[in-house]
């Protein structure tokens, strides 16, 4: 089974190998763009390797880019060692290209700076173009190694949720900078990892057009009848029991647009006060009924 599995991933992996990579390195160009012409005039101590490095040309005068590059290339070492070459490989090529992009652009960053009147809408607009250069890094399956191979490392051997630990890790590096810097510019960092972050999350997973509903009621026929002549949408009938195998109950579960999804709870409390209501973005819906609404 497990050689099953591996094959299965192989082969996704291999899949359009040649415009994933195209994506990474359009990727790695605006990451470091946006490094070099704004984190680091501004000393924007977000997170990361990139944060690490401004810390310590604070201290050191040493220039930013040959502190990103000798961290990446001890931590990608640590990775091979710990994890693995061939878990490792996806890091070595983004990591690689990333290292060149900076180098690459870290002479003419003053070219791609970009003046406005308010410092904060600067951030967010660096932090949107930095979120899609890694957005479209990372939905390639690639990384820029650096705090992605500690992570990796630290799940892999001491069960850290990915999350927790990038949290924990950036937390601890804006928490430095507040010293080194000053809290305000602390403050200008957390705003700028939380808008990159948004941004990145957008780019691989897209925009969520409509709401996965479970529903559990006792007035299945008005839900039904809701769902079909009100909504025009398409709904499964599933059967559910409790954690023992009792209580048998039937949950409805139904794709809504984004945009009628309020009307659906305003009108399900109508039907039954005490209904119950799971939901979550919907990404995806092939085949099935579906209700296309047209925004004028």
């Amino acid at each position: 089974m497990k050689n099953k599995y591996e094959s299965i991933i192989d082969r996704i992996i291999k899949r359009n190998r040649i415009s994933r990579f195209i994506s990474m390195l359009i990727g790695t160009f605006i990451v470091a763009v946006m490094y070099n012409s704004f984190i680091v005039p501004n000393s924007v101590t977000y997170g990361g390797v990139g944060g690490i490095a401004i810390i310590i040309n604070k201290f050191t005068g040493l220039d930013t880019t040959t502190t990103i590059n000798v961290l990446t290339i001890v931590l990608v070492l640590i990775s091979i060692v710990l994890l693995g070459l061939k878990n490792t490989s996806y890091a070595i090529i983004g990591f690689g290209s990333y290292t060149i992009m900076v180098n690459i652009t870290a002479p003419f960053a003053h070219i791609f700076q970009i003046p406005f009147e308010s410092y904060l809408f600067s951030i967010m607009v660096h932090a949107c173009l930095a979120g899609v250069g890694f957005g479209l890094v990372y939905k390639a399956g690639f990384n820029t190694g650096g705090m992605d191979s500690v992570i990796a490392i630290s799940q892999k051997y001491f069960k850290f949720p990915t999350a927790r630990l990038s949290n924990i890790a950036n937390g601890i590096i804006i928490l430095v900078g507040a010293l080194t810097f000053g809290v305000t510019a602390s403050i200008y960092a957390i705003i700028y990892l939380k808008c990159m972050n948004f941004f990145s999350d957008r780019v691989i997973l897209g925009t969520s057009t409509a709401k996965l509903c479970f529903i559990k009621s006792r007035h299945l026929a008005d839900i039904e009848h809701l769902l079909t002549h009100d909504l025009e949408v398409g709904y499964t009938l599933i059967e559910s029991t409790n954690g023992i195998g009792i209580l048998k109950k039937v949950v409805v579960m139904c794709v809504i647009p984004t945009d009628r999804f309020y009307d659906l709870k305003r009108e399900l409390v109508k039907i039954d006060k005490k209904m119950e209501i799971i939901s979550n973005d919907c990404y995806t819906v092939i085949n099935g009924k579906t209700n296309k609404i047209v925004n004028v």
